[in-house]
């Protein structure tokens, strides 16, 4: 943390316990999902992820890493060139910016999250609310994080790295398509044959209104199977 002797966290698993779900998720053929949000953590499960071939389907990345934060770029492009997925939560530099400030400093927060970078470099990126841990009004809600996505702006106005900002296209796509296929479920995510019929019916246009008015959007319909389940 920012102003600290050391200035990184603590790891609460050990090699032990690593190297048993590894074991376990390659000798079982499911996914491996590592939670890091440090450089030094995502390091640690990438770099010991790199040492192993996929056991999963090709359409299943074998191993997740979630609340991916400050990756160094090293961890973006093994990611990349091992079909390791990240998953990050766009909601807590929003919602927790003063927290960021305090821990890590202006300058660094704007660092977290390179979201550009990751995509550019070719990572199977995908977004979530994290619900129910988020510290927000609404966990579920995904529009304020679809909101510091495009405009890289926090809650209460800080600058998060403008030049890591995505289009609202992409936004959408990273907590649709990109989280079903990172987390592997690859037949949800999209409105196509052989997927299921889910979806939302918004009160905006997300494709067509400011950044800055995205987290004021409300779902006014949930479709599940092709059929309506709720109506505002």
């Amino acid at each position: 943390y920012y102003g600290t002797e050391n200035e990184f966290g603590i790891s609460v698993c050990s090699d032990r316990l690593m190297e048993s779900a590894v074991r376990f998720c390659r000798e079982h053929h499911c996914q491996l999902s590592m939670h890091a949000m440090g450089g030094r953590a995502v390091a640690r499960m990438t770099d010991r992820a790199c040492m192993e071939e996929p056991w999963t389907d090709s359409r299943i990345p074998y191993v997740r890493i979630e609340h991916v934060t400050e990756p160094s770029d090293e961890s973006i492009e093994k990611a990349a060139a091992h079909g390791i997925s990240f998953v990050s939560q766009p909601i807590f530099p929003y919602a927790e910016s003063r927290s960021y400030l305090k821990n890590l400093g202006a300058d660094r927060i704007k660092e977290c999250y390179p979201y550009r970078r990751m995509l550019e470099k070719g990572v199977k990126l995908g977004f979530s609310t994290d619900a129910p841990a988020t510290f927000w009004s609404d966990p579920s809600d995904p529009f304020p994080g679809l909101r510091l996505a495009v405009t890289r702006t926090a809650a209460d106005g800080t600058d998060c790295g403008k030049d890591q900002a995505i289009d609202i296209e992409t936004a959408v796509a990273l907590y649709t398509r990109g989280a079903a296929e990172a987390a592997g479920f690859p037949d949800v995510g999209m409105l196509a044959p052989g997927y299921h019929a889910d979806f939302a019916v918004l009160d905006a246009d997300l494709l067509t209104i400011p950044g800055e008015e995205i987290d004021k959007v409300r779902v006014v319909q949930t479709y599940m199977d092709g059929k309506c389940i709720y109506r505002a």
